[in-house]
């Protein structure tokens, strides 16, 4: 029987936000009327509405026929873009975006759904580098830190993912997945007391956390702690206790220590768990 040692990843990227502000530009092609632009605020603003209460496609519509009466509408493509994310539609998504980005080279919030696509799209390096203008436009940002810790640990580059983590919890100290994906980072290098550590602060801010009990359980086998181990898989089953990997979990490591009834009685509850 092996162990599932694969740490759980906490992965939580922030929404996309749809944001209303009117922005002022014209089209220098065109001359428009007052009328035009209260057509571009009837069309932008049932966008929106569309988009908020799910109807997707007639959202699209509306974006689409904003921007064609004001083509300089930074907020319109970055909207379009949201719309499109929904739709999975990650081509059109990034650009839109990169479209908002052309129009308002500051536009921090369409840099950072930008990067949000990038990373469903795999395509790392250009996350990376997207989240980075965005911190370059906002140093406290704590959702590009924090998305761009994972980043970085998704290249292996573990030094900079843990840089990151910490930052974010410098602007956010109460964020517990930030500290849950700083331990997984710092395990991803070997620093395993390190990982420790931050399991712990952790359950320091939620005390029911399952995941992070079952981690420090994997760290602790890690370290040849089998008592400790044991603990804290039991630990994450008293929590959660359709916590699968962690019997699967147990009943490996007592069939290894020969202890098989303790063995058979974890696969047992395994089994019932995981049958169709």
């Amino acid at each position: 029987m092996m162990l599932d040692c694969e740490r759980n990843i906490s992965v939580c990227f922030m929404k996309k936000t749809i944001f209303v502000i009117f922005l002022h530009f014209l089209c220098a092609v065109n001359s428009y009327s007052a009328e035009s632009f209260g057509d571009f605020d009837v069309h932008y603003q049932m966008g929106n509405e569309y988009n908020k209460g799910g109807m997707i496609d007639d959202a699209i519509v509306e974006y689409k026929r904003a921007i064609e009466i004001n083509c300089y509408s930074a907020k319109a493509y970055n909207n379009l873009g949201v719309a499109y994310s929904k739709k999975k539609l990650f081509d059109e998504e990034i650009s839109a975006y990169k479209k908002a980005i052309e129009i308002d080279q500051n536009y921090r919030d369409a840099y950072f759904n930008l990067g949000i696509a990038y990373g469903a799209k795999g395509m790392i390096d250009d996350e990376i580098r997207t989240y980075q203008r965005v911190i370059e436009l906002d140093s406290e940002n704590f959702e590009a830190l924090y998305n761009l810790g994972h980043a970085y640990r998704e290249k292996e580059m573990y030094d900079e993912s843990i840089a990151a983590y910490k930052k974010a919890i410098e602007i956010d100290p109460e964020y517990i997945d930030a500290y849950f994906n700083l331990g997984v980072s710092y395990g991803k290098k070997g620093l395993l007391d390190d990982e420790i550590l931050q399991y712990n602060k952790v359950l320091d801010l939620n005390p029911k956390c399952a995941e992070a009990h079952f981690n420090l359980g994997i760290v602790y086998g890690e370290k040849k702690m089998y008592e400790k181990q044991i603990s804290e898989y039991k630990k994450a089953i008293a929590i959660n206790p359709k916590y699968v990997k962690a019997y699967k979990n147990l009943e490996s490591l007592y069939r290894e220590k020969g202890m098989k009834e303790d063995a058979d009685r974890e696969l047992s509850r395994y089994n019932t768990l995981v049958k169709p």
